[in-house]
């Protein structure tokens, strides 16, 4: 448990600044961010040497391939997904949200191709992640899962089915990996 709390009791609130520092972030996402910078700065070079190839290019058409690639790029960066103790955060471009995962009161799946699962908790706060970066960031899994069980063990959390068919993704994809490593198939 941690943090004096006991089973079964209601955990306790942790709102604004007292959350504490990130202790687990995805590991992936700086790469996806220099992938997004990739591939706006191509579009622009790109449209910028088409344009002065043809002898088309004025402060109008550098304004518009300007703002094609911003719109490219705030388009492809991935959301930046940190977690510490209680609490999971989904930051965007523009946006943060944050969730106290011990007071969730529901989980669910959302999407086929693009999987999320949607965490509520108790205070409105909504987050949606990313199937696919609880999957590559054990640490994030970690910290929900946690935080999961203690909602679960206060009685706010009723159904538990997303977060354990999400637990035998993550297992499977584990022992596939460690598999994988010892040279077997």
């Amino acid at each position: 448990m941690g943090h004096g709390e006991r089973s079964g009791a209601v955990p306790r609130a942790r709102i604004g600044g007292a959350d504490g520092p990130a202790v687990a972030a995805d590991r992936a996402w700086a790469g996806r961010r220099w992938s997004a910078y990739g591939a706006a700065a191509t579009v622009l070079a790109v449209a910028l040497v088409m344009d002065g190839w043809d002898g088309t290019l004025d402060m109008l058409r550098l304004a518009a391939c300007g703002a094609l690639s911003t719109a490219l790029f705030a388009i492809l960066l991935p959301a930046r997904t940190t977690a510490g103790d209680g609490w999971l955060e989904v930051r965007g471009l523009v946006r943060r949200r944050r969730v106290h995962t011990d007071y969730l009161v529901s989980a669910r799946f959302l999407g086929e191709i693009d999987r999320r699962v949607v965490l509520r908790d108790a205070f409105g706060g909504r987050v949606s992640v990313e199937v696919r970066v609880l999957l590559a960031n054990p640490f994030l899994w970690h910290e929900l899962d946690r935080g999961a069980r203690r909602a679960y063990a206060a009685g706010l959390l009723p159904d538990r089915s997303a977060l354990r068919e999400l637990a035998e993704s993550i297992d499977t994809a584990g022992a596939r990996e460690l598999l994988s490593a010892a040279g077997m198939p």
